[in-house]
């Protein structure tokens, strides 16, 4: 199999190279090639079978089964086998086992999601069950018992559930309520906007503005954690 030829060029095959080391020894002909095949059958574009090499190359490398079972699973939660989100949730699925799957879901549960709940937040987020239990309990618990937030509002934005919390939430959260207690914003403004607005915007918006007015804002927003260009 020309990896070349299908990834279509040079960036795309570093990029899938830099995330599984393994393309360079695996027979793609024996371990890629019919898998390739079997996606493509399902429905799968070659553009989004390519975009699931380059996001996780060693799924392409899985065995048979464990393939027709991942796209079996993905499929019956009704998602469209040429859309992304079917690329990105049929990548997640086949990084863990059925045991570890479950064990995700479990955790979710003992958080009072329900099962459909859970599903249709990974429908819209598939990375939501990537994320290490750890990573789930914390900032599920910061939304819904610091800031208070209705559990639907994370169902429908389950993204949040990816933010860093000390590092992207926390921070404006703190700002947010200081400039609510001093009446300097109003206290009905969408949660979602605040959450996923740039970094520069939110420090525009929300601390420089307001810097002069209120002694230690900067110090607060900056004293959770540093920026990263990341969260920019």
């Amino acid at each position: 199999m020309a990896l070349w030829s299908f990834l279509y060029c040079n960036e795309n095959i570093v990029a899938a190279l830099k995330r599984s080391s393994r393309l360079l020894t695996a027979d793609l002909n024996v371990n890629a090639q019919p898998n390739i095949d079997f996606l493509r059958k399902e429905g799968v574009p070659v553009n989004m079978v390519a975009k699931l090499i380059i996001l996780n190359p060693g799924t392409i490398l899985s065995k048979r089964g464990r393939m027709v079972y991942a796209m079996n699973a993905i499929k019956n939660l009704g998602l469209e086998p040429d859309k992304t989100m079917f690329v990105r949730a049929l990548s997640v699925r086949l990084q863990m086992t059925e045991t570890t799957w479950n064990k995700k879901i479990e955790v979710m549960k003992s958080l009072q999601w329900s099962e459909e709940e859970i599903l249709r937040a990974f429908k819209r987020y598939p990375q939501i069950l990537a994320f290490s239990e750890e990573k789930i309990r914390s900032a599920i618990d910061f939304y819904i018992n610091t800031m208070e937030l209705e559990r639907q509002i994370l169902i429908a934005n389950p993204n949040f559930i990816g933010f860093s919390i000390d590092k992207r939430i926390r921070p404006r959260y703190n700002v947010i309520n200081v400039l609510e207690s001093k009446e300097l914003i109003k206290g009905d403004m969408k949660i979602s906007t605040l959450l996923v607005t740039s970094e520069k915007k939110f420090f525009i918006n929300y601390v420089s503005r307001f810097a002069d007015e209120v002694p230690g804002l900067l110090e607060l927003y900056k004293g959770t954690a540093m920026r990263t260009e990341k969260d920019a």
